[in-house]
């Protein structure tokens, strides 16, 4: 299902659901007017996670390694690994490991929470 939001201005993010459609959100084109963009400064999330947890969630809308979420960050690598530790432990990202890699993505209630859906 495609959804157009006009409160979301980030990156798409793609929600899979077993016992629903699988839906695909991304930014309208055109805001509401009073509606201004998101300061990532003032996101409701970093508040509840932190802005570091919370940006690292935000990245996570596609696949990343930790290596990657610590070079996006400007963290280090132990530092990145920490938080996605903590966000897998509340279940909002998944974690695979391939080889020396390990991939991190958000889970549907990630996407949700980043949405504002839960």
């Amino acid at each position: 299902m495609l959804l157009p939001s006009a409160v979301w201005d980030g990156p798409p993010l793609m929600a899979v659901h077993d016992d629903a459609p699988s839906v695909f959100i991304y930014p309208a084109l055109t805001p509401l007017p009073l509606l201004g963009a998101r300061d990532g400064e003032d996101h409701p999330l970093n508040a509840l996670l932190g802005r570091t947890r919370a940006a690292a969630l935000g990245l996570l809308t596609q696949q990343l390694t930790t290596t990657d979420i610590a070079r996006e960050l400007d963290i280090s690598k132990s530092s990145a690994s920490e938080h996605a530790k903590a966000l897998r432990d509340a279940r909002l990202i998944v974690t695979q490991r391939e080889g020396k890699a390990v991939w991190h993505s958000c889970t549907p209630l990630g996407l949700d929470l980043l949405t504002g859906s839960a």
